[in-house]
């Protein structure tokens, strides 16, 4: 029996203020993940904008939420764990935990010291499968061809 990756994680705190949607790859073919945090809208980031790292405790996804020239950035990261699905239309439910990191800039103050400060979310989610329409094309082509 063959495994599915999945290519949709949908996962939210336990108060629901954070959400967040990842796809590994849209109809464009480019990563892309929405992130609602709090009261404020939903943020988009897609393509280069998010930064996919797979490591041994799993796959480290991350969006900068927030930027300065001199006072340092926000970045927003979720740990996705190695998942296997049975079938297309199977669904798998997964805890993780999402980092928010302050990183100091240039001119922060203090000069010296600690320069990245973490905050951890626990997250509940589940993962699945989204046929998309770039894979039906790819799909339909790789038939047409007699693959």
């Amino acid at each position: 029996m063959a495994s599915i990756s999945p290519n949709r994680y949908v996962a939210q705190s336990s108060d629901g203020k954070t959400k967040v949607e990842y796809e590994t790859s849209t109809f464009v073919g480019l990563p892309a993940l929405n992130l609602t945090e709090g009261p404020g809208p939903i943020r988009h980031f897609s393509g280069s904008q998010v930064r996919v790292l797979d490591t041994e405790i799993g796959t480290l996804v991350t969006v900068t939420t927030r930027i300065t020239v001199d006072t340092g950035s926000t970045s927003f990261s979720i740990l996705i764990p190695s998942i296997s699905l049975k079938s297309v239309s199977d669904q798998e439910a997964f805890e993780t935990e999402a980092i928010i990191t302050t990183h100091s800039g240039p001119i922060s103050i203090p000069f010296n010291g600690v320069h990245e400060k973490y905050q951890f979310i626990p997250l509940k989610g589940e993962a699945s499968f989204v046929l998309s329409l770039l894979q039906q094309v790819t799909s339909a082509a790789g038939k047409a061809a007699g693959k």
